[in-house]
């Protein structure tokens, strides 16, 4: 791809996942639910564009490891829900259930395309580390700690307050969170670095 071309794409693409970002965490304020602004995937998008639009491509895969097993469960679920008409794990039944519009189930749909689009900005930019996950590793840790804090339990963001799906471990639900959510990540990253999708860089 000519040099010209390709920074158009990323331009485009940054500033799409920006602005997506944003509208999700300004509809979170909106509708009066400010802690779902800390919502993974709201942070995702708004870090991702941010990323791309820097050429970054360290903030993106830091966050693309994060997002990419949680998303695939959703896309799963979502068109399990689409094509059989019934819920399969529950997750995506707030977005059949409810009939009614909003803005929230619009940018939801960005689940379907943030990790391909994400990776593919990511190799068009080129991957100069593969220690991105250390930096997922944090964001995971402060946003576990935010939610915590400051949001309702009954708003259960990030699956923090209780399991989403029903998996048990027999350990403390707080440390059964981190294993799976580390876990997740750190399998993605490995996965990633080792297939020939992105070119590390040396």
């Amino acid at each position: 791809m000519k040099k010209k071309h390709k920074f158009i794409v990323l331009d485009t693409l940054g500033v799409l996942f920006l602005v997506l970002g944003m509208i999700a965490m300004i509809n979170s304020i909106y509708t009066k639910n400010p802690s779902q602004t800390l919502y993974m995937c709201n942070l995702g998008m708004t870090l991702i564009g941010i990323g791309i639009l820097t050429k970054k491509s360290f903030i993106i895969m830091s966050q693309v490891y994060i997002l990419a097993i949680p998303l695939l469960i959703w896309d799963v679920d979502f068109f399990y829900w689409l094509f059989l008409g019934k819920p399969l794990l529950g997750i995506t039944d707030y977005f059949f259930l409810d009939t009614a519009f909003s803005i929230g189930k619009v940018v939801s749909l960005q689940h379907l395309f943030t990790v391909p689009l994400s990776i593919y900005a990511a190799s068009l930019i080129g991957i100069k580390r593969k220690d991105a996950w250390k930096w997922s590793f944090v964001q995971i840790t402060l946003v576990y700690i935010a939610v915590s804090l400051i949001s309702p339990p009954e708003l259960n963001i990030n699956c923090i307050a209780k399991p989403c799906v029903d998996f048990y471990l027999g350990l403390p639900y707080g440390l059964t969170w981190f294993l799976i959510i580390f876990g997740m990540t750190f399998i993605t990253s490995n996965l990633l670095n080792r297939l020939k999708i992105m070119k590390i860089e040396s």
